[in-house]
């Protein structure tokens, strides 16, 4: 293995053993106290057997040449559009606070979206590094991988989840733009997609006008909408320098809403205070390190680009889960990579991590600047 890969597997390894003991301290005495589960490690035992599912990823994708990926990008991308259209179909997706998002079998939830990231990244990357000639011409370059893009976030939208839509879109459109597309073709594309998206939203979407009102004026419904944003603000700001001392926390008891999947940073913070807070903070920067790295080692146009987007994926993701639990941003569910609860993107992000080492051992032997970038 090289160093980068090393690196980045310690960093993983740290950040599932965080996870789980954080998970275990944010959920405990919810679900021992939810009459469905009368069990303080429903939680942990769940997420735990989805590690273990996501190391076996993990190995496996490691192991896999990273080529293999930009020639079945076509087949991956397909069934990525096949599952997000079953979630759609009542009686298949299953609907939970008015949302499909999920496929449900055997006890276990699977949502497609959180493979959609990995297969977009995977279809885009491929198309555009198979004929870098043809990256800035708009029928045969850009018109398809913006086309693609475009359905992707289309299928998720109208689920709805109007940020998954925009997160993808966004990490994809950066990714098409290091990879050479000319900002002419894009420019006025973007500004119809994002005129119609915006129609949308107004006559489709009153739950995100909602958010976008809470923000703006989170003490107009201190006790409803406003409520979980101030409680995580309460729950950061309680746990001072040294934090209130693992498993001592007090907004995990039934006064923050989700604090087991998307909120769970607060948790960290009022438990193992600001140095702790920060520590996470460090390791999400030293995971976008190693990746930055691995990227400028890639040994082929295509590797380089998809090194790129996963780890803007990963990162940027971290980012806009820790703007929301601190008011920067509107509420939008978003989990927090590794650390929250949720098997489909604790698995897909692992099997990312595998891509990444897996790009870093086969250009270990030219630790070089990498490729002729894109």
């Amino acid at each position: 293995m090289s160093r980068d890969s090393v690196h980045l597997a310690i960093i993983v390894l740290l950040f599932l053993c965080l996870g789980l003991v954080m998970l275990y301290s944010a959920s405990g005495v919810a679900a021992e106290q939810n009459p469905r589960f009368q069990d303080g490690a429903h939680f942990v035992k769940k997420q735990a057997m989805w590690t273990l599912v996501g190391l076996v990823v993990l190995v496996a994708t490691a192991r896999i040449p990273f080529e293999f990926w930009s020639r079945t990008r076509h087949i991956l991308f397909g069934a990525t559009l096949v599952l997000l259209g079953l979630v759609l179909i009542p009686g298949i997706g299953s609907q939970i606070n008015g949302a499909r998002r999920w496929l449900y079998a055997g006890g276990w939830y699977f949502q497609p979206s959180e493979l959609a990231k990995l297969t977009g990244a995977i279809l885009v990357c491929g198309h555009l590094a198979a004929d870098p000639a043809r990256v800035t011409r708009f029928r045969d370059g850009f018109l398809p991988a913006f086309g693609a893009i475009l359905v992707l976030c289309g299928l998720v939208v109208v689920q709805p989840d109007l940020g998954t839509s925009a997160f993808i879109g966004l990490v994809l459109t950066v990714t098409i733009l290091v990879a050479g597309v000319r900002p002419l073709h894009l420019a006025p594309t973007l500004a119809t997609g994002a005129s119609l998206g915006a129609i949308y939203v107004a006559t489709h979407l009153e739950h995100v006008r909602g958010r976008l009102e809470t923000y703006f004026n989170p003490n107009a419904d201190p006790l409803g909408k406003g409520h979980q944003i101030k409680q995580s603000l309460i729950a950061l700001g309680a746990g001072g320098l040294w934090g209130e001392g693992l498993g001592r926390g007090t907004q995990k008891l039934f006064f923050l809403p989700e604090v087991h999947s998307d909120f769970i940073f607060p948790v960290i913070g009022e438990e193992l205070g600001f140095l702790g807070a920060i520590s996470v903070v460090l390791l999400y920067v030293a995971f976008g390190a190693a990746g930055w790295r691995i990227m400028n080692r890639a040994t082929t146009p295509f590797a380089y680009l998809l090194a790129f987007s996963l780890v803007l994926f990963i990162v940027l993701q971290a980012v806009f889960n820790l703007m929301v639990v601190t008011a920067l941003v509107p509420t939008k569910g978003i989990p927090l990579p590794f650390l929250s609860f949720g098997g489909s993107s604790l698995c897909f992000t692992l099997a990312s991590a595998g891509i990444l080492m897996n790009i870093s051992n086969r250009g270990a032997k030219e630790p070089g600047p990498g490729p002729e970038k894109p």
